[in-house]
């Protein structure tokens, strides 16, 4: 038996599909692109498994590790906020 997925927020049916992550930081912005979520075809609320949600948060992790490395070793120009564009 096949139970329809429901949006808690609208009710409406969720389907299979893809979503973005934003992280904001004190200095560093990143978007994840095409994470695979269930996303509400009503509303579009977006709806990630725990597995998805971990593997993105290593990714994240590893990724301000990578950049302050980075940082580290160039010479301050700007000191504006970083963004970084991940696509999965």
């Amino acid at each position: 038996m096949s139970h329809e997925r429901r949006c808690p927020e609208c009710k409406e049916a969720v389907q299979p599909g893809q979503t973005e992550l934003v992280y904001e930081l004190v200095s560093i912005k990143i978007t994840i692109k095409n994470v695979p979520a269930n996303v509400c075809s009503q509303c579009g609320q977006s709806f990630i498994s725990g597995r998805v949600a971990e593997d993105v948060n290593r990714l994240v992790n590893r990724v301000i590790e990578d950049i302050n490395s980075f940082v580290k070793v160039q010479p301050q120009v700007g000191g504006g906020r970083k963004e970084v564009a991940i696509a999965v």
